[in-house]
C-alpha cells in the first residue's frame, strides 16, 4: 500500500512478525501509525514512533481518540473483523488492505496485496534487504526452534501473540 507523508494508517497486530515490518515501513514513508496490539507490546511500538492502541472492547473509541482527524488507511495483518472496523471508521475501500481475512476482502472488495499467489520481485527484496543491512529496518525474532521442534513452533505461531517472526533452524 502506498502511503504519503502526513497520512494516518492503522496496522492491526502491529507487534507481530508482519505488522512490525508494516509499521516500520509506514513510518519510513512519513505516515502517522496507530498500532493495534496488546498492552504488553505498547512500549516496543512506541520505540518505533507508533501510537499504540489496545485491541478489544472499546477499540473504536480508542482509535478515534488517537486519531481525531480520521484514518486514511488500514493494514490488517490479523483478520477477525478488522476489515469491518476499518469500514466503520470511514476508511475508503481502496485504502484497506488485508493479508488475513480473504472472506471479508471478497465481500467488501478490499485489497489483499500482494495477494495469495504473488511473490515480491527481486527489486523489492533487494530494497528490503538493503534496509535491513543498513539498520533501517528491524526484523524482530520472537523465537528460534530447531527443525525437530516444528510442532512446538507451529503451536506458538497459532497462538498469534508472538512479537516478531518464528524461525526454524535446520
Amino acid at each position: 500500500m502506498q502511503l504519503d507523508k502526513g497520512e494516518t494508517v492503522i496496522v492491526s497486530a502491529a507487534a507481530g512478525g508482519v505488522g512490525s515490518l508494516a509499521v516500520q515501513l509506514a513510518r519510513r514513508a512519513g505516515a502517522t501509525v496507530i498500532g493495534l496490539a496488546s498492552q504488553h507490546n505498547h512500549e516496543c511500538l512506541q520505540t518505533h514512533g507508533v501510537i499504540p492502541v489496545a485491541y478489544g472492547d472499546g477499540v473504536t473509541d480508542r482509535i478515534k481518540a488517537a486519531a481525531p482527524s480520521g484514518i486514511d488507511a488500514f493494514i490488517d495483518t490479523h483478520g477477525g473483523g478488522y476489515v469491518e472496523l476499518a469500514l466503520a471508521l470511514g476508511v475508503a475501500v481502496e485504502r484497506i488492505d488485508t493479508i488475513a481475512d480473504f472472506a471479508a476482502a471478497a465481500k467488501y472488495g478490499v485489497k489483499t496485496e500482494p495477494g495469495t499467489n504473488a511473490r515480491p520481485g527481486a527489486e523489492v527484496l533487494a530494497e528490503l534487504a538493503a534496509l535491513i543491512a543498513d539498520g533501517h529496518l528491524e526484523v524482530p525474532i520472537a523465537n528460534v526452534y530447531p527443525l525437530t521442534q516444528v510442532r512446538q513452533a507451529y503451536t506458538e505461531l497459532e497462538r498469534r501473540h508472538t512479537h516478531g517472526k518464528i524461525v526454524l533452524r535446520p
